[in-house]
């Protein structure tokens, strides 16, 4: 609601934009939009601007920055700012692009050579007093205080952006016990160390505000000398008198700097609502596209609904003559896809205002299966793996899959946490859902969805991602449906044993615990377990939280040894986990009429591009205790005439460094099928191989997989546990027997500071802007991602690339077998005992020749009843 002329004062707010984008650069994390550049400090500007204008609703508006080049006082004195950090790497970018924004916004800026923005706003805010305006101005620098009036304000961001502290004469008096103008006099006076000002050496706050109080003003003080109390004090004043003088003149801000202004030019409502939208898009801030009243997209009301019943042959012609459908499923009321009960489908058709409404009764009609099968119809489809999941229970296999518009977003903006289909919409094609009802939505965005293919393959092609896109990732979208559908079986009753275990097992160690410490307590909490440990038991405290002591697993291995009770509470701990995060929680989700676990692989989560396993995580299933395979013995083929087949890559991510870095002896030692850790420790211990020992090929496993991940010498240290000295010169000398590491991972680095992104083999993009972080951690930590990410997601691309692979040859035989697991590098068969060998024999030639490296791609074959039991199996070579 805006001001009406007749009010009593209109406000002008002048902005510090030097200061305040310093302030929001600080106040935010590191961001970037999707071209990678960063946008900390430009949202957090922005953000508060609007917060400015909707608690405030200023009339006027001005935005004041300081230019590159020196200044009347740099003039006066050589050093002044001398002592000032650069500006960090990620901000200098930033400062054009906010500038660029608040042109969108139409809000006019000032900057000028020879003078800083503190004299723009000081110039601006006595010529805006004197029209007879009311001015706030908005800094992050306490030295505007020196220009509060009455009719002038100063606020003040005391902390981040958004807390506001407003500073008036009587807040300027009560705070520094001066008028504002005298605030001048106490710089000259004391200096200024954030603006390397001298002033007298020896006059702090205290002795300036005393002397200003007694004589007035500097000059006052200057004059009367010999009157001032305390010899070194009146020595001082004598010998720096003139730098006082100057140290006055460079605190004082200008206010007569020749500008030429209409205040009345300043408003805030000339901005062109698309212009600024498409700006806030191309940045990501979605979150701020709603202040704008930009397109709207096609009101429901537009669109026609055609109710498919008698006319779905004539559908299915138009649908094959155009080549290109839009789909979208709703299921049932409280099902999931994994149930197929589907209540309605909705297909578009491209530059149609139709959309078209299937509802089927029991089963799907015929012809609506031989749409979804059709090899010449593309599919573009809202939610593809919930639809080819949900279409499995019809016994319909979803074909030629071209477009899913989220999987689109992910590859573009991998690192980013996956956003709402509906947010999707409105940053890609700038429209707003806010007034459709929610039974509505999906059918406005089929209709849109032809557009926003146009606008997403436009951006992976830029990328160069449209092959990943299409050759793996959309088509990946058809076997984790599948493997969804197959689920796996579970034995509960064997779940429900080892929690009657468990549980008997847990009742004992609390027992002991409680005669070790004389009292019951609960283990379960840290509080009471801290009492116990720290006050009654007297064990030393080796770190403290707010809410008292701290007992976590790091507290507990340095406590080790000190008393008996300490492994009780660490294996109480292991187990208590083991029997709440999997034994009991995995019953509870078998299906009742399978009686298998259908988890949902998710292949839009991991920056990486590895697939992750949700409801429940069967990725995270222990294999190192003999506890946590106890809970793989639960997993068992469906019929006794199935075996379980695990195929697990050997060493995948040593391969593919291996071929990444084109390291001569690193390649060597996986053609000639040498042990590599054995072979790395004989190179970094300088024994011979037949005299590495298992501690030493520990080491080397380490090593190998520390310097694969970027691992730092302390890293190393901790894991091996030695000193970082020698953890170094392990790394060194990996480094120097194998130098073209070295080599790759300095231009791996090198590159990624240049484009801001790692690329994988087959060209998944992972951003990392942080690499050029001013932060040393966070640069740090970005190089290591830098280096492992090309690894990792290579990994990840192979096992994905050869799930298809497998999964299409397959399809061409009649095996008796089910594809149920992917797990980090195996995947899980089930397969009818009189097929194994030949259906053993598909898969490893299918796997093992999945990509092309330098060095060969293997995998280890195992068989068993259940996931647990499993032994070595070789393919037969007649099979």
């Amino acid at each position: 609601m805006s001001k009406t002329e007749n009010e009593e004062k209109k406000t002008l707010f002048l902005l510090d934009g030097h200061s305040l984008t310093h302030r929001a650069f600080y106040a935010l994390p590191l961001l970037t939009n999707d071209e990678g550049e960063y946008t900390n400090a430009v949202f957090g500007f922005i953000r508060m601007l609007f917060s400015l204008n909707d608690e405030w609703n200023p009339d006027r508006m001005i935005i004041t920055f300081d230019k590159k080049a020196p200044t009347f006082r740099h003039e006066e004195y050589e050093d002044y700012k001398g002592n000032r950090k650069k500006m960090p790497e990620e901000l200098v970018p930033q400062i054009p692009l906010l500038q660029q924004t608040i042109e969108k916004l139409k809000i006019p800026m000032l900057a000028q050579e020879g003078y800083e923005a503190d004299d723009l706003l000081g110039t601006l805010s006595k010529k805006a007093e004197e029209k007879g305006y009311k001015v706030y101005i908005v800094t992050g620098d306490r030295d505007a205080l020196q220009l509060v009036s009455e009719d002038v304000n100063v606020l003040y961001t005391r902390k981040g952006i958004s807390d506001l502290v407003k500073f008036d004469l009587d807040k300027v008096m009560e705070k520094y016990e001066l008028t504002p103008e005298k605030l001048i006099d106490r710089k000259g006076l004391m200096g200024d160390s954030s603006d390397n000002i001298p002033g007298v050496p020896g006059i702090g706050k205290k002795t300036a505000l005393k002397l200003l109080k007694e004589f007035g003003s500097m000059e006052e003080i200057l004059a009367n000398i010999d009157q001032v109390s305390g010899k070194k004090r009146k020595e001082n004043l004598h010998k720096y008198a003139d730098q006082a003088r100057m140290s006055y003149k460079l605190g004082k801000i200008k206010r007569d700097v020749p500008v030429d202004i209409d205040f009345d030019k300043c408003r805030l409502d000339l901005y062109d609502d698309q212009e600024a939208a498409e700006q806030f898009k191309k940045l990501g801030f979605t979150s701020l596209l709603d202040r704008f009243d930009f397109k709207k997209e096609l009101s429901f009301d537009d669109l026609e609904i055609v109710e498919l019943s008698e006319s779905l042959e004539e559908f299915k012609e138009k649908a094959v003559k155009v080549g290109k459908i839009g789909i979208s499923i709703k299921l049932k009321e409280k099902t999931k896809a994994i149930d197929g009960e589907i209540q309605t489908i909705l297909f578009s058709i491209k530059d149609e205002n139709n959309i078209y409404s299937y509802q089927p009764a029991h089963k799907i009609d015929a012809v609506v299966k031989e749409i979804f099968e059709s090899e010449k119809i593309e599919k573009l489809i809202i939610s593809g793996k919930e639809t080819a999941l949900a279409l499995l229970n019809h016994q319909i296999e979803l074909i030629n899959i071209k477009f899913e518009p989220l999987l689109a977003f992910y590859l573009l903006q991998p690192s980013s946490s996956l956003p709402e289909l509906e947010e999707v919409f409105s940053q890609e094609l700038t429209i707003s859902f806010e007034q459709l009802a929610e039974d509505n939505k999906k059918a406005v965005m089929l209709s849109r969805l032809f557009e926003l293919q146009d606008k997403l393959i436009s951006k992976l092609k830029k990328d160069d991602l449209l092959k990943l896109y299409q050759e793996i990732e959309l088509p990946l979208i058809k076997v984790l449906a599948r493997m969804e559908f197959n689920g796996v079986k579970v034995d509960k009753e064997w779940l429900n044993l080892l929690s009657e275990r468990l549980g008997k097992r847990l009742d004992i160690i609390v027992d002991k615990a409680h005669a070790l410490a004389g009292e019951e307590f609960n283990l379960n909490s840290p509080k009471q377990l801290g009492e116990i440990l720290f006050e009654k038991l007297g064990l030393p405290v080796i770190k403290r939280t707010k809410t008292g002591y701290s007992t976590n697993a790091n507290v507990l291995e340095k406590l080790e040894g000190k008393h008996e009770i300490i492994p009780l509470i660490s294996e109480y701990r292991e187990l208590a986990k083991l029997k709440s995060t999997y034994i009991d929680s995995l019953p509870p989700l078998i299906n009742d009429e399978s009686g298998k676990i259908h988890t949902s692989f998710n292949q839009m989560v991991t920056a990486t591009g590895r697939l992750s396993s949700t409801n429940p995580n069967l990725q995270n299933i222990p294999i190192r205790t003999e506890e946590g395979r106890e809970i793989r013995k639960a997993f068992i083929p469906s019929s006794e005439d199935m075996l379980l087949l695990a195929v697990d890559y050997s060493q995948i991510e040593l391969r593919v460094f291996a071929h990444l870095s084109g390291d001569e002896k690193l390649k060597e030692a996986f053609n000639s099928g040498a042990d590599i850790h054995t072979e790395t420790a004989a190179e970094v211990f300088e024994v011979g191989p037949d005299e590495v020992s298992p501690n030493l090929r520990r080491h080397a496993k380490v090593i190998n997989f520390g310097i694969a991940y970027g691992m730092s010498s302390y890293g190393l240290s901790q894991d091996l546990d030695i000193p970082v000295e020698e953890a170094q010169a392990y790394i060194d000398k990996y480094f120097e027997r194998f130098s073209g590491v070295k080599e790759y991972m300095d231009q791996t680095i090198k590159k990624v500071k240049e484009c801001g992104y790692a690329e994988t083999m087959f060209g998944r993009r992972r951003y990392i802007p942080e690499i050029n972080s001013s932060n040393y951690h966070r640069r740090s930590f970005a190089e290591r991602t830098a280096v492992n990410t090309p690894i990792q997601g290579t990994a990840a691309d192979i096992m994905k690339k050869s799930m298809l692979d497998v999964y299409d040859a397959l399809k061409e035989t009649d095996f008796d077998l089910n594809i149920l697991l992917q797990v980090h590098d195996e995947l899980v068969f089930e397969v009818n005992k009189s097929d194994l060998d030949e259906a053993a024999k598909l898969i490893k030639e299918k796997m093992e020749n999945t990509a092309e490296l330098d060095v060969p791609l293997l995998v280890d074959l195992q068989i068993g009843e259940n996931w647990r039991d499993k032994e070595d199996y070789e393919v037969k070579e007649n099979a």
